[in-house]
């Protein structure tokens, strides 16, 4: 898979030739699978192993991508590990909202195909968050990990929303459109956010159930999974989401490392400043500039 240098998923190596999903099943692959296109949606699913499947849906970073090459999100993670996959790919900011889609996906729940595995994981940022988070009444049981996730978009829902102009024009009336109705279902759900992002924040807000275990990360903004992957904790994040050992405490341990990323140096002075702190910003600003050369230098004694 080819991803941008800002992509929030796992995947952060670059491949050549067709995508690791064509690879594994095409006529001589390794595996079981299909590939199935229909309107703006596709799903690709590799059968790899009974015990775990792992359900990961497109983020707007990769949305309506144009290269033949271009994976699910988190597919080469997934794969690593052994897991089956089942990606959903949208064809830009959709939001899942089709009616094609809903109902394939009614339909794999009905032919018993989550029944097949013995531990189902649904993952996504955004956009993805949202779809991992509203499809969860599908598979009674599973488990969701939704970094920087929307619950809706539905005006009348959340009228303060004002991001996503492109997502909050698509169906909201169509089934599954609010995430806080379909996940009383799952076993556990991850949430991973930043609260002083005040849109996240009050999305997350909307989630309520004793399903629930929120992992707040302060200063990563809404790309969440971005600078996780950029401390080289996404993947230590998802394997222990999908192994069910991720704990509040673990998770803040794994993301001490985000205050020498720039992403969150830049998301705290700039929140800091618009609540007229401009002194606490530049001490921030001092602080991390003096943590890069401490950095730098101990890489250089080394």
């Amino acid at each position: 898979m080819s991803q941008s240098p800002d992509s929030d998923g796992p995947d952060s190596e670059e491949l050549g030739g067709p995508p690791g999903w064509f690879k594994d099943i095409f006529p001589a692959g390794p595996f079981d699978g299909f590939y199935h296109k229909q309107g703006m949606h596709a799903l690709v699913h590799v059968a790899r192993a009974s015990s775990v499947l792992v359900v990961s849906f497109d983020n707007l970073a990769e949305a309506g991508g144009r290269r033949y090459d271009r994976d699910a999100w988190a597919a080469k993670f997934i794969s690593d590990n052994g897991w089956s996959h089942l990606g959903i790919f949208a064809e830009g900011p959709t939001w899942f909202r089709e009616e094609k889609l809903i109902r394939h996906m009614e339909m794999l729940r009905d032919s018993g195909f989550f029944r097949r595995f013995d531990k189902v994981v649904l993952c996504g940022t955004s956009m993805g968050g949202f779809g991992a988070l509203t499809f969860s009444s599908l598979i009674p049981g599973c488990s969701v990990i939704a970094f920087s996730p929307q619950t809706t978009l539905n005006r009348k829902l959340v009228p303060w929303e004002r991001r996503f102009v492109k997502g909050r024009r698509q169906d909201w009336t169509l089934p599954y459109s609010d995430a806080a109705d379909q996940i009383q279902g799952a076993a556990r759900i991850y949430l991973v956010y930043d609260p002083f992002d005040q849109n996240d924040r009050a999305q997350v807000a909307r989630l309520r159930g004793d399903n629930i275990l929120h992992l707040p990360a302060r200063g990563v903004g809404h790309k969440s999974a971005l600078v996780m992957r950029r401390m080289k904790q996404l993947k230590p994040i998802m394997l222990a989401a999908v192994n069910g050992s991720l704990t509040r405490q673990s998770f803040d341990e794994m993301i001490e490392a985000r205050k020498e990323i720039y992403l969150y140096k830049k998301t705290m002075t700039e929140y800091l400043e618009k609540r007229n702190k401009p002194r606490m910003a530049e001490h921030l600003a001092r602080a991390f500039k003096a943590r890069r050369k401490a950095l730098k230098e101990a890489e250089t004694r080394s």
